[in-house]
């Protein structure tokens, strides 16, 4: 029996914007009820990629099929109304929006009476029937922002599989995953895998993502694409991580990925930075300190309160009780512009929110705390921040970087470089980071545990926050595991004997009662 025809083809697309070819000659199939990952470094092609097949930009050359026939989309719109749809790495929907609208965002005329009025009983009705096919617990009439990550990102994948059945008639979607788990801890990532599972039965995807353990258990067969060309299209048994990577990044993964040979075996040095029985919203009498060349890994469930930790130390968040201490300055009113001025640095989850102005050039995010370092009698010393930007770009790699290009057009990993390396050119004590390496890939992320380690190596003291546990083993001198606003446990992770996922998983998750 031959197999069914393959719902989309691409066939030798390419694509540049000036004199920059990003896509050459790109050639796939996806076949029906199918998920296809897609891996490579941030610069690959994964996006432009995307937006070519949703809409978003017009290839060069080359042509597309869908369902067999000639493809070639000049919206988004356009695109879903064929049946082809996309789930962002930066989710959107609309927080203050009831679940039904949002679901159906855009469709509104579908359900209009005389033109004019919208008949929102009937879009509600439509919006249960995808939550229930779905089988999310999710009340329709509820605000967005009332449910957590989670539980909308299973929204979004929900509207992005149904809605074209229940709207337009439309059988075996074709949905464009872009980075789905990148904001997901550990018992999230398995309710993603349960519900991608149950929507193949009604949809087919394709599916990136930087995590290849989950890339390789989801896929049917995964594409690797390098400097906008395919290097490997394989299967989830040839695709072990070090071919996986090979193909990627154009080198084997090094051995000693996480750099253990730069971690000191035991730290006796000075207390650099130190939480004093810290409150908030979300957590509650946390003490902890952190010393010169030390990585303190903070790790959790979502909901553990160790982001909003974080923030708090940073001064990005004030907390309610509680102090906090660099070097012999108290403070219970930590203020992030003041303890940058200490010698703090913080990097946040979101770039996007908090991280960067996109419409801004990489030179001037790069400089952005360090105002008085670039203008010492009230003038901008330009000339020096050009040179501060090219030597940032050179050491960390930044793809397609240049001091004036907008940040908006470089790709997430690339823009998460850029937020990184400001730290670099101040006088760090203490370095605050949350998840620095989401959305990064594989190469990216060895690069970047380089210059963490590099940092340490000077005596900065660093508060890792993160989603990912082999980064926290990996990268922590010692690891708490936070529960429900407070600190579980100390785990000891010198560099000969490091604490496995095992070890860790038991104490993020609550006992039961």
């Amino acid at each position: 029996m031959s197999d069914p025809p393959a719902l989309l083809v691409v066939d030798g697309v390419a694509k540049s914007y000036g004199p920059i070819p990003i896509l050459r000659q790109i050639t796939l199939a996806v076949p029906p009820r199918s998920i296809v990952g897609l891996v490579g470094e941030n610069g690959a092609g994964k996006t432009t990629l995307f937006n070519i097949i949703t809409g978003l930009a017009k290839a060069d050359s080359g042509t597309m099929l869908y369902r067999g026939k000639p493809y070639a989309p000049r919206s988004f719109g356009e695109a879903f109304s064929m049946g082809i749809s996309r789930v962002f790495q930066e989710q959107s929907l609309v927080l203050n929006v009831p679940v039904y609208e949002n679901m159906l965002l855009s469709q509104e005329h579908r359900f209009t009476r005389f033109g004019q009025l919208v008949d929102r009983r009937a879009m509600i009705r439509v919006a249960e029937r995808i939550v229930r096919e779905a089988g999310l617990d999710v009340d329709v009439r509820r605000a967005a922002g009332e449910y957590d990550f989670s539980r909308r990102q299973a929204i979004e994948i929900a509207r992005a599989c149904l809605a074209p059945k229940h709207l337009m008639g439309l059988e075996d979607p074709l949905v464009l995953l872009d980075e789905p788990t990148s904001a997901l801890d550990q018992k999230d990532e398995t309710a993603f895998a349960d519900l991608l599972a149950r929507m193949r039965a009604h949809a087919s995807f394709i599916f990136v993502s930087h995590r290849l353990t989950e890339v390789r258990e989801l896929s049917d067969s995964i594409i690797v694409m390098k400097d906008g060309v395919i290097t490997g299209t394989l299967t989830p048994q040839e695709a072990d991580e070090k071919t996986l990577h090979g193909l990627m990044v154009g080198r084997d993964r090094a051995d000693d990925f996480y750099h253990l040979d730069k971690q000191r075996a035991s730290v006796v040095s000075p207390v650099v930075c130190k939480a004093d029985r810290l409150s908030g919203a979300d957590f509650h009498d946390v003490s902890l300190e952190v010393r010169a060349g030390e990585i303190l890994g903070i790790g959790g469930l979502l909901d553990s309160g160790k982001s909003a930790l974080g923030k708090a130390i940073a001064g990005v968040q004030r907390p309610k009780a509680g102090s906090v201490t660099m070097g012999d300055r108290t403070t219970t009113r930590p203020n992030i512009s003041k303890l940058v001025r200490m010698g703090l640095g913080y990097v946040p989850a979101e770039r996007l929110v908090e991280g960067i102005i996109a419409s801004f050039n990489l030179a001037m995010n790069l400089t952005l705390p360090s105002a008085d370092r670039f203008s010492p009698r009230a003038i901008w010393r330009n000339g020096m921040e050009r040179a501060a930007a090219q030597a940032a770009i050179r050491q960390m790699r930044i793809r397609s970087g240049t001091p004036t290009v907008l940040l908006r057009d470089l790709s997430g990993g690339n823009q998460q470089k850029v937020v990184l390396a400001r730290w670099f050119l101040r006088e760090l004590t203490v370095l605050v980071l949350d998840n620095p390496t989401r959305g990064v890939d594989a190469g990216a992320k060895e690069e970047i545990y380089q210059h963490i380690r590099e940092l340490t190596g000077k005596g900065v003291g660093v508060i890792l926050v993160s989603d990912e546990l082999t980064e926290l083993i990996g990268l922590s001198n010692r690891i708490l595991i936070m529960q429900r606003g407070a600190i579980a446990i100390e785990i000891p992770a010198p560099p000969e004997s490091k604490p496995t996922e095992h070890d860790l998983i038991p104490h993020m998750l609550p006992k039961a009662a």
